[in-house]
């Protein structure tokens, strides 16, 4: 597939049903709006990507089921899940926008926006429960564990503890995991064939996700991202392309670059961060780890039968390492 496809085009094998899966969203976003009696009106769902359903769906396709329609919930439950990590990850970073919009922790407050993201959990298991799938339940809970496991295990450690194979482990853990239960659950509904290459597909691509949109938020504004740019930093995290630009900073602008956390950034600031990554090769080595993982997720689709499914995909997989956004 070119890269030159977009999202909305690379979807089209699954339009209609991705389009039940956002309608399920939508009322599941509303009746938590309403537990709390917030106004309707202008608290439509954010906007987003949706690849963890869409990949749910290609992936039934691409092992033969006929009606995608009886995936609706099952892809559904993923995005609740992901929306509900963000609902928790927005009062972590006190973070007060998400994909453009108000985030959940600034529209309520911490304690409503917790219990909210609590609330999706529960009801993304009422839906993966209608499946009769003990594995399917089991591996999406499982994958919740590991996102609540990865952010546990880095809480309060020093940068200068971690290393490359921590930034990956934390990618593997806060987003890969889903990513895999997203894309292999299907399977089980289906005999179990081709399980273990959507898994390891899934992990790979959400591995490589997750180090480009780290690599994005350092270099997109924040018109782009639909949050502030440069957040990860301000927030103290350690991204696998922070982590090479620290290694490459001689000790002055190391000690520049360890200032800005906790502090509102200029333009200047981001101009000067977006040129230091550059001129060190930070993102030229984090582009070639997302690129890494992006071709062993393509690698574990060979075996698959051609089909529009199989293609969009593939093409899910280009369109994420050119994404700007």
């Amino acid at each position: 597939m070119s890269t030159t496809y977009s999202l909305p085009e690379l979807y089209r094998p699954i339009a209609a049903p991705l389009e039940l899966v956002r309608q399920t969203i939508q009322r599941l976003w509303m009746d938590a709006l309403r537990l709390v009696k917030i106004e309707l009106g202008d608290n439509s769902l954010p906007g987003g990507k949706m690849l963890r359903p869409a990949l749910c769906l290609l992936s039934a396709g691409a092992i033969g089921a006929h009606d995608l329609k009886k995936y609706v919930a099952l892809a559904a439950s993923f995005e609740a899940l992901h929306l509900a990590s963000l609902a928790h990850d927005d009062v972590i970073d006190k973070a007060i926008l998400r994909r453009g919009s108000t985030a959940l922790n600034a529209l309520w407050d911490n304690h409503a926006a917790v219990l909210g993201g609590d609330y999706m959990v529960a009801r993304a298991v009422e839906m993966l429960a209608t499946y009769d799938s003990c594995p399917v339940i089991a591996n999406a809970i499982a994958s919740v564990r590991l996102m609540a496991e990865g952010e546990l295990l880095f809480f309060g450690r020093s940068h200068d503890t971690l290393r490359e194979q921590d930034c990956l482990q934390l990618a593997r853990q806060k987003t890969a995991s889903l990513f895999a239960e997203a894309c292999s659950a299907p399977c089980y509904t289906m005999g179990g064939k081709y399980r273990n290459i959507f898994h390891r597909f899934g992990e790979n691509l959400g591995i490589a996700f997750q180090v480009m949109d780290d690599v994005l938020d350092l270099t997109q504004s924040e018109a782009q991202l639909g949050k502030p740019a440069c957040g990860d930093i301000v927030e103290g995290k350690l991204t696998l392309p922070i982590l090479y630009l620290r290694q490459a900073l001689m000790a002055d602008d190391l000690a520049r670059f360890s200032a800005l956390h906790g502090q509102p950034l200029s333009n200047a600031d981001r101009l000067w961060i977006q040129q230091m990554l550059e001129a060190t090769g930070a993102r030229d080595k984090a582009h070639a780890v997302a690129q890494h993982y992006s071709a062993q997720a393509l690698h574990q689709l060979e075996s698959l039968p051609p089909s529009p499914y199989r293609d969009s995909i593939e093409g899910i997989v280009d369109f994420l390492q050119t994404r700007s956004s």
